[in-house]
């Protein structure tokens, strides 16, 4: 069975366990997006590969594996590895059989990863998080010199502005081969490997990439002392480097994108108007008079308001979006992260009314204490800054709802005709120590139900536990809890029978365990109609 990441694998053949009487030609996998392939394979029972260099073509969302000529009778392994468009790896594994003999269904749980998912996962929120703060400085502060302060003696803010672009640059290049490492599972070394920068540039932070480099180009051309059009140069380098957000990542992905594509954009560039004017906005007032700082001030605030505004916008729809249900805020962790983000942003908002309100007009009647008190609210509300960054880079290794649910209709061990004709019912993904468990109910009404229950690893590969039981229960209606124990029916696959007897909402707890030592225990709700 294959493993779920961020795309979706729709259907292969061979299907899962299969037992062919001859063998095929090529394997094939599609997708419900257009991937990039890092490692796909066939291996024997004894894991030497039958398939060699070339041996993998693409053509739109289907990977074709060509197999050799004879294959002889036995178990076969397919193991893949990808890069989905919203640049997070996806693995997975599957067997079938040539001959008389069944599959051996167990070859799949013996393909483990190196275990690196874990670091990569913190590398990149690391790398992520550095990126995203560089960039707000550099593009806000040539949207502050570009719309704001425009006459003012503005070295330091422009020297600011190529420190930050230059940095940020630096960092998504770093980014391209801690990408491509971690997308084939490698340990550190890999950062050493060619090939894993190839991986990392051919996917869409690769192309990304490229666009942001440009938009920081032209920025820090803009920034440049004595050039012609500086205001243009600077603000047209931010636009296009907001551009380079939309290339990947969650919202790159989402449909519809005449909507999230724009949106993302808007919302990148008010962020960065809000959050990069910051520290030149801060340094003027040091520098400035009251009179001056009043009327600075006052201009920033005009676009301020609107760039907020904006700001919310764009914000809310990227969050419908992505969530899809107002509950998905609590229920999911993508949505408590969001929630992290969210308290931390109206925190910044009650700041900024604050200035606003109070401490502008204050600053207008040439109060010397406003200026004082504004300094100290700028230096605050870049603190909050920081941790709405690392909220931000913290969302993007954590699939949204919209994924989920764009994962749960579909048994990977299904082609499309069978999926069309599965009973109805309910799924449900939940997650616990960045491990994630599908729950399938059918038919989800008040009587005997099935619950299927696929568990995967944080880097996508399938995850086998030594015992997986469910626990069932109601508490509003005082039903306590139940114990059933679910039947391995594939890797990382269990399933179990349960009477559900009432119809309400019934709390279901999956208690996996990983070892002796470890369990994974994952809990959730489902609607029993």
């Amino acid at each position: 069975m294959p493993a779920w990441a961020h795309a979706v694998l729709l259907e292969h053949e061979p299907a899962a366990n299969a037992t062919l009487a001859a063998a095929p030609s090529e394997v094939r996998l599609r997708f419900d997006e257009v991937v990039t392939p890092v490692l796909v394979r066939v291996l024997d029972a004894s894991g030497k590969p039958v398939t060699g260099p070339g041996a993998v073509s693409a053509i739109d969302t289907t990977l074709h594996i060509a197999l050799p000529k004879t294959l002889p009778p036995g178990s076969y392994i397919v193991t893949y590895r990808v890069i989905s468009a919203d640049s997070h790896p996806v693995g997975g594994s599957f067997v079938f059989a040539i001959g008389s003999a069944a599959a051996d269904a167990s070859l799949a749980s013996r393909l483990t990863g190196g275990g690196n998912s874990a670091l990569w996962g913190i590398v990149m929120t690391a790398l992520r998080a550095s990126f995203y703060l560089a960039f707000l400085i550099a593009a806000g502060g040539g949207l502050f010199l570009g719309l704001v302060d425009r006459d003012g003696a503005a070295q330091d803010d422009r020297h600011l502005i190529r420190i930050a672009a230059i940095i940020a640059a630096g960092l998504i290049a770093c980014s391209l081969g801690v990408e491509g490492t971690a997308a084939a599972d490698l340990p550190v070394s890999g950062l050493l490997d060619a090939s894993a920068w190839q991986i990392g540039i051919t996917s869409t932070l690769g192309t990304s990439a490229l666009i942001t480099f440009l938009g920081l180009a032209i920025l820090m051309f803009g920034a440049a002392a004595r050039v012609r059009h500086a205001r243009a140069l600077m603000i047209g380098g931010a636009v296009i480097g907001a551009i380079g957000f939309a290339a990947t990542g969650h919202v790159a992905t989402a449909l519809p994108h005449g909507v999230s594509t724009p949106v993302l954009v808007l919302h990148v560039l008010c962020a960065a108007f809000w959050i990069g004017a910051l520290p030149p906005l801060a340094r003027r007032l040091w520098q400035l008079p009251p009179a001056a700082s009043a009327s600075l001030v006052g201009r920033f605030s005009h676009y301020a308001v609107a760039a907020v505004i904006l700001l919310i916008l764009a914000g809310l729809v990227m969050a419908a979006i992505q969530l899809r249900t107002p509950s998905a805020l609590l229920e999911t962790d993508y949505g408590r992260r969001l929630t992290a983000k969210l308290v931390l942003v109206f925190g910044l908002l009650l700041l900024a009314a604050a200035n606003k309100l109070w401490l502008t007009p204050r600053l207008a009647r040439h109060d010397m204490s406003a200026a004082i008190t504004l300094r100290r609210s700028i230096f605050l509300e870049l603190t909050l800054v920081i941790g709405i960054v690392i909220a931000t880079a913290a969302m993007g290794e954590t699939p949204p709802p919209r994924a989920l649910a764009e994962a749960m209709p579909m048994d990977h061990d299904m082609t499309m005709g069978e999926a069309d004709q599965a009973p109805t019912g309910f799924s449900v993904a939940t997650m616990a120590a960045n491990r994630t468990a599908i729950i399938a109910v059918t038919p989800a009404q008040a009587g005997p139900n099935h619950l299927a229950i696929t568990l995967i690893n944080s880097d996508g590969t399938v995850m086998v536990s030594r015992e997986v039981s469910a626990w069932l229960s109601n508490p509003a209606l005082g039903i306590e809890a139940a114990q059933y124990k679910a039947t391995p029916t594939a890797p990382g696959k269990y399933a179990l029978a349960a009477p559900l007897p009432v119809a309400g909402t019934w709390t279901v707890e999956i208690d996996a365990l990983v070892s002796d030592f470890e369990k994974a225990i994952f809990v959730t709700e489902i609607p029993i109609r």
